[in-house]
């Protein structure tokens, strides 16, 4: 009973985080689950990981790009040049992909969602990943 209180506590605090992200700076979250549904579609969304290149070899989702946060609006536009294609920012618990999400919202991108508790969500849930490179 006594673990229960502190991990109530830490799921409040992240839900609290993307919440403030959505309602605040209007970056939207997508849960593990939809963004399975939304890369088994005929145009899957541009998956962007900003997570450190150590962290990306370690496991990514499968065709996910790593651009190292923090990362320019060039760096981002190189590799989603549509910016009414849906893109996804994912990094390791959800703190580093909200601001670069909001950099692409402000550079003209409109549909862009960020990954609810990246990886760490995406690893819990049972999504698939792969190593290297």
């Amino acid at each position: 009973m006594r673990f229960l209180a502190p991990i109530l506590v830490l799921l409040a605090v992240l839900a609290l985080w993307d919440l403030g992200w959505w309602l605040g700076f209007g970056v939207p979250p997508l849960s593990p689950f939809a963004l399975r549904e939304a890369l088994r579609r005929d145009d899957p969304p541009t998956v962007i990981d900003v997570r450190t290149p150590a962290e990306y070899d370690f496991f990514h989702i499968r065709g996910a790009v790593n651009l190292p946060y923090p990362v320019s609006l060039a760096e981002l536009a190189a590799v989603s040049p549509d910016p009414t294609k849906p893109v996804v920012v994912v990094c390791m618990t959800g703190h580093r992909s909200p601001p670069v999400a909001r950099q692409l919202q402000k550079g003209g991108y409109t549909d862009v969602r960020n990954l609810t508790w990246g990886m760490l969500a995406w690893k819990l849930t049972g999504g698939d990943t792969e190593s290297g490179k």
